[in-house]
This record gives structure tokens, C-alpha cells and sequence, in this order.
């Protein structure tokens, strides 16, 4: 789902096709254009691939999207000493309607430290209000933290910090839904 895969290592976009979690793969050069997304993350946004490869994500924020919400986006992809991150946002759908995202963000760096991609994850909070929903979201996490970081190795990238920011993120989640919950 990406305009090019041949770049991309075969292992990691044939993992996207069989996650069951909101993926979208973007490259670390001009504007972070999105190079791959899965179905998960189409069917949260109602977005197709070609309606997003090449693009920036900010094409998910909308007029009621907060601007310190944008500004730890943007410090995010642009601090590159930063290694992973978890950013709650409100994005909005192609028809228009909004969500309430969790987004977490790590990099992809190749042997040499430099970050090649950055992998998002999204998960939708609105949906967390049952508490079956976050924990099946946490077990898709957990294995796709462990798929991605397998596929990384492969490649010769590397995701520092992961497994700490993935257990803070799910902490995190479980929080945000007991308190929607009271």
C-alpha cells in the first residue's frame, strides 16, 4: 500500500497487510510523507491508500484539532533525539467526522542511528470505553511492538525506547477509559 514497497523490506509490509492494528509508515525526509498504511487504518479514517500515500498525516487534523495536540506532533517528528512517543489528538475521518486518537510514534533507524521512518500506531478512544476493547488493543500492541521490532532487526533498523513507552501508553489508555467510564 505504498507507492513504492520495493524500497521498503518485503517483511515489514507484509506484516501491515496482517495487523490488526491502525498502521501508517512515514519516511523521515521533506514533508514525512506517508509511504504505508494498512486496512486497520483505513477502516478508522475511511481513508484508502491512495488517498493518503505521499501525504502528511496533518491531513487528519481538523478545525476542532488542538493546537498543542499539532505542536507535540511536529516537536515529535522533528527532534530526532527523541526516540517514541504517545500523543492523544482529535483527527478526523474522510467523511468528516471526528475521533478521538491515541497516537504512538517511534523511529526507524537504520545502522547507523539515523531515522529512516517513523511508525505510528493509532487507536481510536472512543472505542476504549469497553474495557474488552483496550485490552484486545493491548495484546494487538504487544505483538505488534514484538512483530515490528523482529522486522526491524531484519532490515537493520532499530526501536529504541519501545517496549517502556508501549507499557506507559497502555497505562495510559486504561486511565483515559476509567475515567470516561465515571
Amino acid at each position: 500500500m505504498t507507492t513504492d514497497i520495493s524500497e521498503l523490506p518485503a517483511s515489514l509490509s507484509e506484516y501491515f497487510e496482517k495487523s490488526g492494528v491502525a498502521l501508517a509508515l512515514s519516511r523521515q525526509e521533506d514533508d514525512v510523507p506517508l509511504v504505508l498504511v494498512n486496512k486497520a487504518f483505513c477502516d478508522l479514517t475511511g481513508y484508502e491508500p491512495d488517498d493518503v500515500i505521499g501525504k502528511n498525516c496533518r491531513l487528519l487534523q481538523g478545525p476542532d484539532t488542538k493546537a498543542s495536540s499539532i505542536d507535540a506532533l511536529h516537536e515529535f517528528v522533528h527532534d530526532d533525539s527523541v526516540n517514541s512517543g504517545r500523543f492523544p489528538i482529535l483527527n478526523y475521518r474522510k467523511d468528516g467526522s471526528s475521533f478521538h486518537n491515541f497516537v504512538f510514534m517511534t523511529r526507524l533507524r537504520d545502522r547507523r542511528g539515523k531515522t529512516q521512518y517513523i511508525l505510528a500506531s493509532q487507536f481510536n478512544l472512543g472505542s476504549a470505553i469497553k474495557r474488552t476493547e483496550i485490552e484486545k488493543n493491548d495484546r494487538k500492541l504487544n505483538k505488534s511492538i514484538t512483530d515490528v521490532e523482529s522486522v526491524g532487526r531484519d532490515f537493520g533498523l532499530a526501536m529504541m525506547g519501545s517496549a517502556e513507552i508501549l507499557a506507559d501508553s497502555i497505562a495510559t489508555v486504561a486511565k483515559l477509559s476509567l475515567n470516561e467510564e465515571n
